[in-house]
């Protein structure tokens, strides 16, 4: 398990070594005061959207907000966005259940053929959860990560 986890970061490194643009390190640190917090940081080369379903299986993102369950997304980031580049979808009084991240690469900021690295944390239940990955131009990974909500 240790090594997957070395390779999966000495991986993230190549990746990030080989864009043009530098790659996410770490987000602030921001800890919700309740409910469901999920941030995505990604680097300028790429525009990557965020996408949350909730329990009751209706999905957050640049098309869809606010849901019926109280989700919103703060702010779709896009090519000409200021940074920090990071999107962020959040619930005040979450439904407890399931929920799943995915994350879309529909656009490239700068001509680049390397998948776009990216930070996902997610805060819920009071517990911080973190996931790192690369998403290739014109890929939609529906479940990146998946958690869920104690009633």
């Amino acid at each position: 398990m240790a090594r997957d986890a070395t390779a999966a970061l000495l991986l993230l490194g190549l990746i990030a070594c080989a864009s043009s643009a530098p790659a996410p390190d770490r987000l602030p640190a921001d800890e919700p005061a309740l409910g469901v917090r999920v941030r995505l940081l990604f680097s300028e080369d790429a525009d990557l959207d965020l996408h949350v379903t909730d329990p009751l299986h209706e999905t957050v993102y640049f098309a869809n907000s606010p849901s019926k369950s109280g989700g919103r997304l703060l702010d779709d980031v896009r090519c000409d966005s200021e940074g920090p580049r990071i999107e962020v979808v959040e619930w005040e009084t979450a439904p407890a259940g399931r929920y799943r991240v995915g994350i879309d690469h529909p656009i490239r900021c700068r001509r680049t053929d390397n998948p776009a690295p990216f930070i996902l944390e997610i805060w819920a239940d009071g517990i911080r959860h973190e996931r790192r990955g690369a998403i290739s131009f014109g890929r939609f990974e529906p479940i990146v990560y998946e958690f869920d909500v104690r009633p």
